[in-house]
This record gives C-alpha cells, sequence and structure tokens, in this order.
C-alpha cells in the first residue's frame, strides 16, 4: 500500500471518529471487512465505506448526497436499484453488504473512488453539512 493511500485513510477515519457515528451490522457475523457504514453528522447522512482495497477508498452514498463539482481525481459510478441489489450503466453491481442497511436499499447510490485526502475531505465536509 503506498504511503499516500495510507493517509487518506487515516484522514477518513479521524474524520469519522470525530463526526459520525458507526451504524452497527444487522448479521452479528459480520466484521465490517469489507464495508463500514457511518452516520455523518447530525442530519445522519449515510456513508459506506470500504477501506480494504490498495489504491483508493470507496465511498458509498445515495445519489442525493454527491458533492456539485467533484473534482476529476473522484471517480463517479452511479448505481440505480435492481432487485436486492444495485447496477451501472454497463451492469457491474455494488457492494452486496450495502443491502443490509435500513438506509441504502431501494435507493439509487454512488460509489466515489477516491485517492487523495482533499478529495475525501470535500465529499465528507459535504456530508456533514
Amino acid at each position: 500500500m503506498s504511503e499516500a493511500i495510507t493517509d487518506v485513510k487515516g484522514a477518513v477515519r479521524a474524520f469519522l471518529r470525530a463526526n459520525a457515528q458507526p451504524v452497527p451490522a444487522k448479521r452479528a457475523t459480520s466484521e465490517n471487512v469489507h464495508l463500514e457504514v457511518w452516520h455523518v453528522g447530525s442530519r445522519r447522512r449515510v456513508l459506506g465505506v470500504e477501506f480494504d482495497h490498495d489504491g483508493l477508498v470507496n465511498f458509498w452514498v445515495s445519489n442525493l448526497n454527491i458533492p456539485l463539482g467533484l473534482p476529476p481525481s473522484v471517480e463517479v459510478v452511479r448505481k440505480m436499484p435492481q432487485g436486492k441489489g444495485w447496477t451501472d450503466a454497463n451492469g457491474k453491481g455494488a457492494n452486496s453488504n450495502l443491502s443490509s442497511y435500513d438506509d441504502f436499499p431501494t435507493r439509487p447510490i454512488a460509489r466515489l473512488g477516491v485517492i487523495s485526502a482533499e478529495d475525501a475531505k470535500v465529499i465528507l465536509d459535504h456530508l456533514n453539512r
């Protein structure tokens, strides 16, 4: 793992500890290995986070919570509800663990791929507004 992505993950974790509450998994066997879900700020906007990738951090948000004017370095992939999951325009799905949380099912969502702490801060501050 690169030094830069380690810094991004650390910055995201610090923000979440200060401004968010973890959402407990519905399944007792879940260890939040591939997905952590948080309620951010006083408005409790939902955020799914995948920390287990080597080159980026994936944020999962509802389409209503995508900040306008994201930098081009943030990869945005919108997913529409499809049965118990979601798919994008290319037929690729979303993290299936999202369906276990009440804030995600039946809602259009997006995956925001983040590679810098500055980009993560833009998204996290938007959720915390």
